[in-house]
């Protein structure tokens, strides 16, 4: 390895490193040298455990890649190491104890639980109580749709068990590569990957560097097709609530309010002077399907975290969910980063209160640009 320090051209030689424990240690205080984009992922990625104890034993890291891949991670000083033959069945073990969990679950289960913990030193995660907010803090241009994806793919992982199976080393041996390998054509939802980390040293520097030995063909992660107004009107087949919809979008429309269509349903946002990005304020899913944190049919309400992103909107917001929670069959949104500041309706209570839905967002629209 050649590198630059200053004026200086160096020549770094590969070594062995004496010390494990620090390449270990390297790879938790930085997992982001973990080189996800060559396994077909988009960083950076987000911890969310560290030695996290389990049933068959602790995780050495638990991460989320911004693309959604459920990532569990071990380092292993090996290959005369006599526990390295064993980690590929260690990392599985760990895969059957998140196995089946619920989104809600593993939320509290894992991240929560390391966000609390002496072990995550990352200011912008310490003492947070939700996944969403680790993912808007981590990967702050994050969009509901985006989290409503994440949401999603982490849920269907957990439910399938098709985890990503990182094992770091400094060396390989060809059995352990073979047997990865195997895995990796054998089993249909779990994916192995295999990465070396290279210490290099000379005259006085020291550096290294991550290599994938071995991975999966392909990751198997697809992206979820986005709606459109068309194709989620196309999804309900109530005639009353069809019409309903195509009315109550046209009057957000018309009322200045912008639409982000995802692969489950629409968040309507109202744009603010805070900031760039508009305020979600309610969302609609398609019949049958749930979507961002577990929410279904008509919802009107904001998000808590972004809501203090815009601070110039509070007393409209206060006022809007007054008024939303005291509509006929409204009920209180069951996720709870969305207490107090949410509510659902069901197709027919939406549909019997069409005059009243619409005067909801106008009002918050008029109270927001009178409080400006």
């Amino acid at each position: 390895m050649i590198v630059n320090d200053g004026a200086d051209r160096r020549i770094l030689e590969e070594t062995r490193a004496d010390d494990e424990e620090e390449l270990r240690k390297l790879i938790k205080n930085d997992p982001d040298l973990l080189p996800i984009e060559e396994f077909g992922m988009t960083g950076p990625l987000l911890v969310v455990g560290r030695e996290t104890t389990l049933p068959s034993g602790a995780v050495d890291l638990a991460a989320i890649a911004r693309s959604g891949e459920l990532l569990v991670i071990e380092f292993k000083t090996g290959p005369d190491n006599a526990d390295f033959r064993r980690a590929l069945a260690q990392l599985l073990d760990y895969g059957s104890h998140l196995w089946a969990l619920t989104f809600d679950e593993f939320e509290s289960t894992v991240p929560v639980r390391y966000f609390a913990s002496n072990y995550c030193q990352d200011e912008r995660l310490k003492g947070l109580r939700s996944l969403e907010g680790a993912a808007k803090a981590i990967w702050p241009d994050m969009d509901d749709d985006e989290l409503v994806q994440l949401r999603e793919r982490i849920t269907k992982q957990l439910s399938s068990g098709a985890f990503h199976y990182v094992l770091v080393s400094q060396r390989f041996t060809p059995t352990i590569q073979k047997t990865a390998e195997y895995l990796n054509q054998v089993m249909t939802g779990p994916r192995t990957y295999a990465v070396e980390i290279v210490r290099f040293d000379g005259e006085g520097v020291q550096a290294f560097e991550t290599r994938t030995v071995l991975k999966p063909s392909s990751t198997g992660v697809t992206t979820p097709t986005s709606l459109d107004e068309d194709k989620f009107l196309d999804t309900v087949a109530d005639a009353r609530y069809r019409d309903f919809l195509q009315e109550f979008f046209e009057t957000c429309h018309g009322l200045g309010y912008r639409f982000e269509w995802g692969s489950s349903g629409v968040s309507i946002r109202m744009p603010t002077t805070d900031r760039p990005e508009p305020l979600t304020v309610a969302w609609i899913f398609v019949p049958g399907k749930s979507g961002w944190m577990g929410l279904t049919d008509v919802n009107f309400g904001y998000d808590p975290w972004s809501a203090n992103q815009t601070p110039s909107a509070a007393e409209a917001l206060a006022e809007y969910i007054n008024v939303a929670g005291a509509l006929s069959g409204a009920t209180a949104a069951k996720a709870k980063n969305l207490k107090d500041s949410a509510w659902h309706l069901s197709p027919s209570d939406a549909v019997a209160q069409q005059d009243s839905l619409k005067e909801l967002l106008a009002g918050l629209i008029t109270r927001y640009g009178g409080s400006e």
